[in-house]
């Protein structure tokens, strides 16, 4: 399959290279670390988001030439495209507005690079794995079959950042011997320690997190005996806070740090919706309980979006189903208690 794609990437010259809205880690490496690596082979490569790299991804080298935004030139740049390139996500309606709108005007081939479950049947080509631990991962090995020594420090530096990101830390159930060694060629080949990616990721909020922390770590919720966590982001949160969607990113991990959990759902409620994202421990799947939702992703670590639902709407369906998707007894658990619905009233207070 490696060689398939290889010659789908050699008997073309103009590429356009694009991953989801509100870009990851593994998004924004594995879109820059395929761009140099296509520009070492003689190509034409425009990289081009609906959304902007996030503060703490803009560090990464490269990461300053992804454009944005639904302009003329972009427009362009697409429908001039040979072939285009979706990474990191299966899905055209997380591709985002910008994105999807080129994409309409565009009649050419895509090529899709994942790792996602239930790929969409649009794409021309597919090299898809949902047991690589990252679509970095796949870019690595995509890099290799053809010349390891093309992995320079911008592109080893972009591939390090996408595996570690999508691991949690290399801690989730993807991660395996092969995937350390491959980690432990990047840093040989990178730009960077070990410390300062992570730093560079996680370590970089704004004097406003901590009161926004704060607030979100009020809403932790424990039901089925501790089994299941969750915690709520409202825009009355972020307001009083002072800080963007961009900073929701990595709030599970505070509630799975707690002892005997092992699922966490985080509720995210926007203008048009609530983004609820899924985590788990172990064995414990999650995908298919986003997959009711709509969603996707993999077995530790999935999303979905309910259009139009508000967040107290939004966790009482979710909530519902827990049962089934947890493989626990219904209790009364799922009903919200009285105290809950005065917390999301005050939650949702303008004032």
């Amino acid at each position: 399959m490696l060689k398939n794609i290889l010659g789908v990437l050699l008997d073309h010259q103009r590429f356009v290279i694009t991953t989801h809205q509100r870009p990851d880690g593994d998004a924004i490496g594995s879109q820059i670390a395929l761009g140099r690596f296509l520009e070492k082979l003689g190509k034409e490569v425009v990289m081009f988001n609906s959304d902007p790299v996030p503060p703490r991804l803009d560090w990464i080298p490269g990461s300053g030439a992804i454009r944005t935004g639904n302009t003329q030139a972009n427009r362009s740049a697409m429908v001039g495209a040979d072939v285009v390139v979706v990474v990191d996500t299966n899905s055209r309606d997380r591709l985002g507005r910008a994105v999807r709108e080129a994409l309409y005007r565009y009649n050419g081939p895509v090529l899709l690079i994942d790792h996602h479950t239930g790929p969409e049947s649009w794409f021309t080509w597919m090299l898809c794995d949902e047991h690589a631990a990252a679509t970095g991962a796949l870019v690595y090995d995509l890099i290799c079959t053809y010349d390891a020594d093309l992995i320079d420090a911008q592109i080893a530096t972009a591939l390090y950042t996408a595996i570690m990101t999508d691991t949690g830390s290399f801690r989730f159930a993807a991660v395996t011997s092969a995937v350390h060694r491959m980690a432990a060629d990047l840093l040989d080949r990178g730009s960077y320690s070990p410390s300062e990616v992570y730093a560079g990721v996680y370590e970089n909020h704004t004097p406003s997190w901590p009161p926004f922390l704060a607030m979100v770590l009020r809403s932790l919720t424990l039901l089925y005996d501790g089994v299941l966590a969750y915690l709520t982001v409202t825009p009355h949160m972020l307001k009083s806070a002072g800080i963007g969607y961009s900073e929701v990113e990595g709030l599970s991990e505070f509630a799975m740090s707690v002892a005997g959990v092992k699922a966490t759902l985080v509720f995210t409620e926007t203008k048009h919706g609530t983004k609820v994202s899924f985590r788990s421990k172990g064995d414990l799947c999650v995908d298919v309980w986003a997959q009711a939702y709509g969603g996707g992703g993999h077995q530790n670590a999935s999303g979905a979006f309910l259009k139009d639902q508000s967040i107290r709407t939004a966790v009482t369906n979710v909530l519902e189903s827990a049962p089934r998707f947890l493989g626990i007894e219904d209790i009364d658990d799922m009903v919200l208690a009285e105290e809950d619905q005065a917390y999301f009233k005050a939650l949702s207070s303008p004032n």
